[in-house]
């Protein structure tokens, strides 16, 4: 199994950028890789004034362990590939964009079948 960091665009709700979160690593999951988010790791840990550079310094020491660094987002079109290539010269070969629209059926799968998660996970394991 591969260590997969898990990065989103913030929006500035908490809720909601909590929840895009959780949703990127279920996907990452049922993928086989095990998922590692900044956001749901560090963000909120660290309550003064350097606590952004304190979860940027982490983050950027994370990305040195695992092995992809996946990139969710939202851009489609023109727009997209702009995006992909800048995930592809920040991170290089570890880097991957995932379009939320493309991805969004598995997204609901990933959701509902925790059971089918737990088996996969268990087969990988042999």
């Amino acid at each position: 199994m591969q260590m997969v960091m898990v990065l989103t665009g913030l929006t500035g709700n908490e809720e909601i950028d909590r929840q895009r979160a959780e949703e990127y690593c279920r996907f990452a999951a049922h993928k086989g890789n095990i998922p590692l988010s900044p956001y749901l790791c560090f963000h909120g840990v660290f309550k003064d004034e350097l606590a952004g550079a304190v979860e940027g310094f982490l983050a950027a020491r994370l990305m040195n362990k695992v092995d992809e660094i996946w990139v969710f987002g939202f851009e489609q079109g023109e727009a997209r590939k702009k995006r992909e290539e800048a995930v592809r010269k920040r991170y290089g070969e570890k880097g991957r964009y995932f379009c939320h629209p493309e991805i969004g059926r598995e997204l609901l799968l990933c959701a509902m079948y925790s059971e089918e998660l737990i088996e996969h996970l268990e087969e990988m394991e042999v």
